[in-house]
């Protein structure tokens, strides 16, 4: 189990963003959260499996159909916070 914080800068709010980032989510069995920054950017932590939050971390990084993603930090986290499930917050 790996544990990831992500910033992602570009296109991604008021185009659903955090909508497909959840969905990618659940689809995956992943855990965490996402939601809107007020600097216009999208934050998310994540928990799974490592392979499996690598390939849920690639797709966030390419974007929805209606997303542009320009830049996307991420650093693993050394401990867990143990999410119940993936959720949007406000």
């Amino acid at each position: 189990m790996i544990h990831y914080h992500a910033i992602v800068t570009g296109r991604v709010q008021g185009v659903g963003f955090r909508y497909f980032v959840q969905g990618e989510a659940v689809k995956r069995g992943m855990k965490g959260w996402v939601r809107n920054t007020d600097e216009g950017h999208v934050e998310l932590k994540v928990e799974g499996e490592q392979q499996e939050v690598v390939d849920f971390l690639k797709t966030v990084r390419k974007g929805s159909p209606f997303s542009k993603v320009t830049d996307m930090q991420m650093k693993p986290l050394p401990e867990f916070a143990h999410y119940q499930d993936f959720r949007i917050k406000g």
